[in-house]
């Protein structure tokens, strides 16, 4: 199975214009993905034409949309979204702990490729403390489904204080390049994939034509445990 997370910032292109997600599609198409996690979508908000983004890439990729609003307004939010090339079998969305901006993950038990997964995609805290918490409480979660176990997103979080995190569950963190800052210069990495009862075969970095982050993706094999 391949998965792709990636923080798309509503479609602000990189360098830094007006919001257009639609630059994205054919760069996301071509990582072909079984699954696909995405963080900071817009639904009906004037700054993004007022368009459901996750509708929208689950129409343009070829799966079924799970979507989890945080922030939200009346009928206007930014929220995550799985789109699964598949079956989604079962999901929760699952508010997270922690003062500040509302933070939700999204769990769920999905098939693929005739193989059930487990997977999770968040978009964590900027606080550290509170990120950590919200990790434990997600990875938590996620652990109560059947295995293998991915978990997917923009944890705001460096290597270092997940990796110990995922290693205390017997979970293991995926290393690799920096995923931020796109436009001024990459310095660190943010955007994580940890994976439980599965081997990475393969992983990397996208640069897309919207956001700030870099795409992580990873090639799993359930198999190789």
């Amino acid at each position: 199975m391949r998965v792709v997370s990636s923080n798309l910032q509503h479609g602000v292109p990189n360098p830094i214009g007006r919001a257009d997600l639609d630059r994205a599609i054919e760069p996301l198409r071509a990582l072909v993905a079984d699954v696909y996690a995405f963080q900071e979508l817009d639904r009906g908000r004037w700054r993004t034409r007022f368009q459901h983004q996750g509708a929208a890439l689950a129409r343009a990729l070829g799966g079924e949309l799970v979507w989890a609003r945080a922030k939200h307004w009346l009928w206007a939010c930014q929220a995550n979204a799985l789109v699964v090339r598949g079956e989604v079998v079962s999901h929760e969305v699952l508010r997270l702990p922690g003062p500040g901006e509302r933070r939700v993950a999204i769990v769920a038990t999905v098939r693929t490729r005739g193989e059930q997964w487990s997977l999770a995609t968040a978009h964590l805290s900027l606080e550290p403390a509170v990120a950590v918490w919200q990790l434990e409480t997600t990875l938590d979660a996620l652990a109560s489904r059947p295995e293998p176990h991915v978990l997917l997103g923009d944890l705001n979080l460096r290597l270092e204080r997940v990796a110990p995190i995922a290693a205390a569950v017997g979970w293991d963190l995926l290393d690799g390049p920096e995923t931020i800052n796109a436009r001024t210069g990459l310095n660190r990495r943010l955007d994580h994939v940890v994976v439980h009862a599965a081997t990475a075969t393969d992983s990397g970095v996208a640069r897309l034509p919207v956001s700030d982050h870099l795409a992580v993706w990873a090639d799993l094999d359930p198999s190789a445990t």
